[in-house]
């Protein structure tokens, strides 16, 4: 017969083995470590969703920060090819297509079925992050690109009337005339980026918008990329007209000297012109309403509305063109194809994109919601920036999520050189880009819209 002593040692070593394999059944993951990498905009977020993480589920966090100053997608495409990247990362929504096709990311279709968050998501956002009908990113921010922001202290100077409302290119384009007449030191009436240093900020934050603008959008004359054939749009009178603006703003009527556009930082320098007052009227992003400013320099919600206003950017006024037009991008975080514990991963994921979080950290940061049920969160709902310019999401289409956009963006940036700053008319610029689509894709994949 056992001893009682003896017995109460088993029992005591059964009950510290039973309270162990309790506290792994209920973290799931103890000792068990993923690799997060993230850009320094987006530290605050995912630094407190790693502390509730590891909180949670016993696992730790290798993290891998991306600091302000590197680019990030370049970054992280570097170390995709290297096959050094993070199981859980941040692709830029535009390259999603790319990234499934080289092999990069994993598929997400079964978590996002079992997540009721994931019925929150409008329906733009969710094909943000998807490609040929399957999840691969959940966009994390988006955006209402091609705002024009205008520097309210230089239309009070230039006795142009606020709130100021363009109703067509025409107007914006008289608007920054006045502006250059009246305002000698204003450096840059109307600023829009364009070219390869701004990369894919020059086409998303740029031209796509004005091509959305200038035509139809019946048959997608008005988009690079035509759903219904399948192919390339090589030429258009919407790509012709968009480039042909540009060339009325940098080439023929001076508004906007070439020299930011090759600035080694063109995303601080034309951020720094802004807040300086150098720029009347600039074409950007709506996240620019708190990243004009550095943080550590940047002036209150309340005080910002004295010097930046908005208005939405107008179609061309042609007959049949949309009245607004804009365009979203963002960011999605993905999960690395090859990531050891893909659930663990998925873990992380579905905690980074919680409802409270997410809203408060956008809320913070100034930037636009891709979910219905942020503005039940007090510090989103009550934020009027927000709420005021997050009624341009109905108007709001998304980057076209096909393998080769990139290489499409890369050429159609170029075309913006042509007319520019290489003194090319529109129509030869669009010539020149439709020829590179066809020597990059065959010409049985591109078409030309009359």
């Amino acid at each position: 017969m056992m001893s009682r002593r003896k017995m109460s040692k088993k029992i005591l070593v059964l009950s510290i083995a039973m309270l162990l394999v309790g506290a792994l059944a209920v973290t799931g993951f103890a000792q068990q470590v993923i690799s997060v990498q993230y850009g320094e905009p987006w530290k605050d977020l995912f630094e407190s969703a790693i502390v509730e993480f590891e909180k949670t589920t016993g696992a730790k966090v290798d993290r891998m920060l991306i600091p302000y100053g590197v680019d990030m997608w370049e970054k992280i495409a570097l170390d995709f090819a290297a096959g050094v990247a993070s199981d859980v990362l941040m692709v830029d929504g535009f390259t999603i297509a790319d990234c499934v096709e080289a092999g990069y990311i994993h598929k997400l279709d079964g978590y996002v079925k079992e997540w009721p968050d994931w019925g929150q998501y409008y329906p733009a956002f969710k094909a943000m992050g998807s490609y040929q009908g399957h999840v691969y990113g959940i966009t994390l921010e988006t955006s209402a690109n091609a705002i024009l922001w205008y520097w309210k202290p230089n239309f009070e100077k230039a006795g142009i009337p606020m709130p100021w409302k363009p109703k067509d290119w025409d107007e914006v384009l008289e608007t920054a005339e006045r502006i250059k007449e009246r305002l000698p030191d204003v450096e840059y009436p109307l600023y829009i980026p364009m070219g390869t240093k701004w990369g894919e900020g020059a086409t998303a934050c740029g031209i796509y918008s004005e091509i959305l603008g200038a035509d139809t959008s019946e048959g997608d004359r008005n988009r690079l990329w035509n759903y219904t054939t399948g192919k390339w749009i090589g030429s258009s009178p919407a790509i012709e007209r968009a480039l042909n603006f540009y060339r009325e703003v940098l080439s023929v009527r001076k508004l906007c000297p070439t020299e930011a556009m090759y600035a080694p930082d063109v995303w601080g320098e034309w951020r720094r012109l802004m807040r300086e007052g150098k720029i009347g009227i600039g074409q950007g992003g709506a996240w620019e309403w708190a990243e004009f400013w550095p943080e550590a320099i940047r002036p209150p919600e309340e005080q910002r509305a004295d010097f930046l206003g908005w208005a939405p950017l107008p179609g061309s006024g042609d007959p049949g063109t949309p009245p607004i037009q804009t365009i979203s991008g963002g960011w999605t975080v993905a999960m690395k194809k090859e990531a050891k514990n893909p659930d663990l991963a998925w873990e992380f994921l579905r905690i980074l994109n919680s409802k409270e979080r997410l809203a408060k950290w956008l809320a913070l940061a100034g930037k636009l919601s891709m979910r219905k049920d942020s503005a039940e969160v007090p510090e989103y709902g009550e934020n009027k920036f927000l709420m005021e310019i997050g009624k341009l999401l109905p108007y709001t289409t998304y980057r076209d999520a096909v393998a080769g956009y990139t290489t499409v963006s890369h050429y159609l940036q170029q075309a913006m050189e042509k007319v520019a700053v290489d003194g090319l008319s529109a129509a030869e610029a669009t010539e020149w880009y439709k020829n590179k689509l066809i020597e990059e894709f065959g010409k049985d994949q591109v078409e030309i819209i009359r």
